[in-house]
């Protein structure tokens, strides 16, 4: 992602879609000097969280070390760049496109290994993609009652058509296998878990919790700790409390 660049700019073919052979002509770059360009085409993108971005009047650039998005041109195609700390989101009409992170001098974008050598507009140029996302992904047929409401503007919804990100986040996972029960004794399996509370201390200036769960009788306690080495004297009071328990139940 170049801000500075007012083109798209791409050294690699095959990155081309489509391609348009035509009178050859100079690119100005950055040190004043020129650069031949070999022809102009469109080069689509696919980043990693599925969405696909397609730039025209890329041009083809021979001698560039690196592949440039023009900040400017996206700008122009209704886009909106926010750059913050180490790194540029994109997005469009309020939907989240992708992240670019610092490497090097420059904003690198996060797409797929298949296109990782270049540069974006978003398949969402269809008004109904556009609707579904600004609704928080409602179903399409909610969409087209609005907009008999006339609430929206009215939609031209391909049947059958499908949300990549919602098929994606309601797919069904296998239910996993059932454990065989374990027969233990008391103390002999013993689960734990050490966390800092995100960085937040307690009124008493304690920093962490740890639980422990006995596999056996289920007995459990949290403790807050100041530091990760009191964990070992925790344990030892887990064990003594859940023996105290255990000799309670038997003089019961």
């Amino acid at each position: 992602m170049d801000i500075g660049a007012n083109v798209h700019v791409c050294a690699d073919i095959s990155l081309f879609s489509s391609y348009q052979v035509g009178d050859t002509r100079a690119l100005l770059m950055g040190n004043d000097s020129h650069a031949r360009v070999l022809s102009v085409g469109t080069v689509i993108l696919k980043f990693t969280l599925g969405k696909m971005v397609l730039m025209k009047n890329v041009q083809h650039v021979l001698s560039i070390k690196q592949n440039l998005v023009s900040g400017s041109q996206f700008c122009k195609d209704s886009y909106k760049i926010v750059f913050e700390a180490n790194k540029v989101i994109l997005s469009k009409f309020g939907t989240f496109i992708v992240k670019g992170y610092d490497c090097g001098g420059l904003f690198r974008l996060s797409m797929l290994d298949v296109c990782n050598k270049i540069v974006n507009h978003t398949v969402i140029s269809n008004e109904s993609n556009i609707w579904h996302s600004r609704y928080c992904h409602v179903n399409f047929g909610c969409l087209t009652r609005l907009a008999n409401m006339n609430l929206i503007l009215k939609l031209n919804l391909v049947k059958g058509s499908k949300c990549h990100v919602c098929v994606q986040s309601k797919q069904p996972r296998k239910p996993h296998k059932a454990t065989e029960a374990r027969n233990l004794t008391p103390l002999e399996l013993i689960h734990f878990d050490l966390c800092e509370m995100n960085g937040e201390l307690t009124k008493g200036s304690r920093r962490y919790f740890i639980t422990f769960i006995d596999d056996c009788t289920r007995f459990y306690h949290v403790y807050l700790l100041k530091t990760k080495d009191e964990a070992l004297h925790y344990f030892k009071t887990y064990k003594a409390e859940v023996e105290n328990q255990l000799e309670r139940k038997l003089n019961a």
